[in-house]
């Protein structure tokens, strides 16, 4: 059965935890007014068998630019290393490593759309996930020039949430057009998608795309439901947690003091941390839901291992300023996998994002996209 469209509007536009401060806005109106900067887990050692291209690319998708790349410099595919994948419509600036016999065809290389800014050696290839997070530098618009008391509420709700938090959804393009993905995810779960519903060379990429956009969906409902009780921020004994700015989730035991963690919740999967009493009762409620129970991810352990996410994230650095053509620029760093989109509901009311498609200001790392 189709997932009924008011729970489908309830998974990709959750409740909000504040009241926006301003009305409607647009983002990417152009690829300039959205900018992503990837910022490394690591420094580079300057020497090693791997080229590290810091590269900016606009208007183009990181499939687009690898293909660009290996027809350019002549290799293959699999010797590409990136650590997420980044919006087509964004001026974006990240790390793509290559062999090293590269390094100087690919030192001032300027292709439509793409430009090597450096290149510098080291000793690994990058991999997936090797990334700290996103610096985001996004222009609104609106009808009319913002004004400076809007700018300074702006400013100050940024604020806000670098010290309290946003509920950290998945976007809604996360689940497909109308929740086409994950519709696809869940008659896969109940072995309902005809063999052939996938081209065959795109099969183990959709699938996971589609598995992971239920995984997400149970997500969103379970940290939707904490937002409207008001106790997304107040970790429970029993519940998982995940230190603020750190990554591993475990049970919060009675005696500890919950002040330092955050609410860690579901990604369904035979791997991932189960929490106990009125926690895990309130998950299993909104697997539930969407017509599922846990043992249902066990047929495709490899492609839904299971993991915890934090239902609030932090941005660090935020800031706001208008522009001279009466635009407000907004800038964060988010952790890898994280919203731009989801922390600008905070903010405003109505976000239309004129991008035409991979919107949402993410590394898809996973998708891994997370």
């Amino acid at each position: 059965m189709p997932v009924p469209q008011q729970l489908i509007s309830r998974i990709a536009q959750p409740p909000r935890r504040q009241t926006p401060v301003l009305d409607s806005v647009r983002i990417r109106t152009t690829v300039q007014d959205f900018q992503v900067e990837e910022i490394p887990a690591y420094e580079l050692t300057g020497s090693g068998d791997h080229a590290w291209l810091w590269l900016e690319k606009s208007g183009m998708s990181s499939p687009q630019m690898i293909s660009l790349l290996c027809d350019t410099l002549r290799f293959r595919p699999s010797d590409v290393g990136l650590a997420g994948q980044k919006d087509r419509w964004a001026l974006t600036r990240q790390f793509v490593s290559v062999p090293g016999r590269l390094a100087e065809t690919a030192s001032g290389l300027e292709l439509n759309g793409l430009k090597v800014l450096s290149v510098t050696m080291h000793k690994n290839k990058l991999k997936t996930g090797h990334l700290k997070g996103n610096r985001f530098i996004l222009t609104l618009r609106s009808a009319s020039p913002f004004t400076a008391d809007q700018c300074a509420k702006v400013a100050e709700r940024l604020q806000e949430l670098s010290v309290q938090g946003f509920p950290n959804y998945y976007g809604p393009q996360r689940f497909g057009h109308d929740g086409n993905t994950l519709h696809d995810g869940l008659r896969l779960l109940h072995d309902k998608l005809p063999k052939n519903h996938w081209p065959e060379n795109q099969t183990r990429t959709l699938k996971r795309l589609a598995l992971s956009a239920v995984q997400s969906a149970v997500f969103n409902l379970v940290v939707a439901e904490r937002v409207e009780q008001g106790t997304v921020g107040n970790a429970q004994p029993g519940e998982v947690v995940i230190r603020k700015g750190g990554i591993k989730p475990f049970v919060l035991p009675e005696s500890t003091d919950p002040a330092d963690y955050v609410p860690a919740g579901p990604m369904f999967g035979p791997e991932m941390v189960v929490a106990t009493g009125a926690a895990a009762e309130a998950e299993q409620n909104c697997l539930q839901t969407l017509g599922l129970k846990p043992s249902d991810f066990l047929k495709f352990a490899k492609l839904t291992s299971g993991a915890r996410r934090k239902m609030l994230e932090f941005p660090e650095q935020p800031s706001a300023s208008l522009t001279e053509d009466g635009g407000l620029q907004v800038s964060f760093d988010l952790p890898s996998g994280t919203y731009a989109t989801t922390l600008l509901r905070e903010v405003a009311a109505e976000v239309l994002d004129l991008g035409n498609d991979d919107a949402g200001g993410r590394d898809d790392s996973d998708s891994s996209q997370d």
